[in-house]
């Protein structure tokens, strides 16, 4: 299979969940005189809305950037890369969760377990591409993959100490997650290279 095909499929999956987040925003009910009040009930739902909305948008940048590296598809990495876009898809509903039952355990810990999943999808998609050179571009190499593998282990392991602080200050668990949405973003605009061909500083 092309890989342009993979990639396009994706990327319509991306756009369907990112837009359906939104959804879960409703115009407050009431009159104008409690509108304030209604707003201000809303905000948890608007802050993760964005959370989610950033890290989302985070996956696809990554999915982008990895597929430079992909020359060819077989029918392994077609299916690594359709279970990365079922926790993609299942997003909205831990977002969902979080709005109604801000920092609250439970819903921080399927959220964080979403991640989770994601990310090591994400991790076996390189590790696999490394490991069946056939499928890789001449810009994989070991340094680069080295330096793909530190940063997905890395994210890994911060998402399993937001887990495990979920269970005793689910507060300060919502926070790293956005900590670490914005070390992700920031990664992106300055190491990841995006748009460039010339990979070896990454």
């Amino acid at each position: 299979m092309k890989k342009s095909r993979l990639e396009a499929f994706s990327d319509g999956v991306f756009a369907i969940v990112i837009t359906l987040l939104i959804l879960d925003i409703r115009l407050p009910h009431g009159n104008y005189t409690q509108l304030q009040d209604a707003l201000i009930k809303l905000l948890p739902n608007i802050g993760i809305y964005v959370l989610s909305f950033v890290l989302i948008g985070m996956y696809w940048v990554f999915h982008h950037h990895t597929f430079q590296f992909v020359h060819e598809v077989d029918g392994v990495l077609l299916w690594l890369n359709i279970i990365f876009l079922l926790s993609i898809s299942f997003m909205p509903f831990p977002t969902s969760l979080m709005g109604a039952y801000p920092f609250r355990t439970i819903p921080v810990v399927i959220y964080g377990s979403n991640l989770l999943f994601a990310n090591m999808m994400g991790y076996l998609g390189i590790v696999y591409i490394h490991r069946n050179r056939q499928l890789a571009s001449e810009i994989f190499t070991k340094k680069l993959f080295r330096s793909q593998q530190l940063v997905y282990l890395t994210v890994n392991g911060m998402y399993m100490i937001c887990i495990f602080l979920a269970f005793f200050t689910p507060l300060v668990s919502g926070i790293l997650f956005g900590a670490i949405a914005l070390y992700l973003m920031i990664r992106s605009v300055f190491f990841m290279g995006i748009g460039k061909r010339d990979f070896s500083q990454n």
